[in-house]
């Protein structure tokens, strides 16, 4: 649960579809259009009968039973748990894994935790979870690019300790490659409130190595939740959840919270009849959207063509910079030319597999990323 004030919000900005370029994409939809509100209302339920969900209790030692219950009855088989000590008392991270079929060793992770403070916190994080669950429901049979992680981690509450765990024992020890974190957290509104606005959150903190690229992110995950969802979206930075941990070894974050913020997380009234189950669905299918798209999900028949191409390139629509990923170690020169087929830029490859380049001097428009005779539609914000 993260502490907000109104001043937090002075720099926010307000966005609209028609701020971006990016396009629906018909098969995503598809897929978004299987959320379904009983799950994510049934969830919540369940959530909240679980208890109190603190160290030590056997409310939490449940719901992580819960949770991988849930994964394993969607089919997913490659589940860890991550175990750490607080206040001598053992607690444990799930993380679920899907593999992608092209960057296997790349991964989006989805996280949230699951932990509670004094009551069930049906909001905070229940929302979150039941959001996160959904997601993998309906991504188990999806092809996807890149590898993802569903994540839930526990005693969040007591100062991100499950989170910083598992950066500082798996993700640095293993110099884990991240493409981005989805940190998903307290995303219930309020009850007879109007909740059609959600916080789009980025990286403005120090280390700042990445803040642009969040930043980039950030818009596209914005502009998801227009495409996927009927909800507006506000673009604030991120804090005091379970994505600073990561943004301190300068990985890629992003992360969605609750505009109406609930003014019951951390009581005994943190309940599901004080927040709006049809925003946390509305933000269950941005949430689907934006997993399929920072994946970059596609069709079984499309695999023949997908095994062709040598790169790809996020974020896609880009505004800055944009990174382009080999499949093999480039070599020669990358060649970008405009909708009108001039060359607008020529820039020399050296061997390594994950590149930037900058794009700013670029005017907005579609240009295309030519490599080794295969091409790549971008479009300039």
């Amino acid at each position: 649960m993260k502490v907000l004030y109104s001043f937090f919000f002075i720099s926010t900005v307000l966005f609209s579809t028609s701020n971006y370029a990016q396009s629906y994409d018909n098969y995503y939809g598809s897929i978004v259009n299987q959320c379904s509100y009983d799950s994510i209302d049934i969830h919540l339920t369940e959530l909240e009968n679980l208890g109190v969900k603190e160290i030590g209790t056997a409310a939490l030692d449940n719901t992580l039973n819960w949770l991988i219950s849930k994964y394993t009855s969607y089919g997913y088989t490659n589940i860890e748990i991550d175990t750490f000590t607080y206040s001598s008392t053992n607690a444990y991270n799930l993380i679920v894994t899907k593999q992608g079929t092209v960057y296997p060793n790349t991964y989006v992770i989805v996280d949230g935790h699951y932990d509670t403070k004094t009551g069930t916190g049906t909001n905070d994080n229940g929302s979150g979870i039941s959001i996160i669950l959904e997601t993998a429901r309906l991504l188990q049979n999806v092809d996807t690019k890149y590898s993802i992680k569903f994540i839930n981690f526990s005693q969040e509450e007591v100062g991100l300790v499950g989170s910083w765990h598992y950066v500082n024992n798996t993700v640095i020890p293993s110099n884990l490659d991240i493409k981005v974190l989805l940190n998903i957290d307290e995303v219930g509104g309020v009850n007879g409130m109007v909740n059609n606005t959600i916080v789009c959150e980025r990286d403005e903190s120090n280390p700042s190595a990445n803040n642009v690229a969040s930043a980039n992110y950030t818009d596209t995950l914005a502009n998801c939740v227009s495409l996927y969802s009927n909800l507006q979206t506000e673009i604030s930075y991120a804090y005091s959840s379970d994505y600073m941990p990561f943004q301190s070894n300068n990985e890629i974050i992003t992360g969605l919270f609750e505009k109406n913020q609930s003014p019951h997380p951390h009581t005994s009234t943190d309940l599901k009849i004080y927040l709006d189950v049809n925003y946390v669905y509305e933000i269950a299918k941005a949430t689907i959207g934006a997993s399929l798209y920072f994946a970059v999900a596609y069709l079984t028949t499309d695999v023949e063509q997908e095994n062709k191409s040598n790169f790809s390139v996020y974020p896609n629509p880009a505004k800055g910079s944009i990174t382009i990923e080999f499949n093999q170690t480039p070599m020669g020169q990358l060649k970008m030319t405009d909708i009108a087929g001039k060359q607008v830029k020529l820039a020399p490859l050296n061997s390594i597999k994950k590149q930037t380049f900058s794009i700013a001097e670029l005017a907005k428009g579609i240009y295309f990323l030519n490599f080794n005779n295969q091409t790549v539609k971008i479009v300039k914000e």
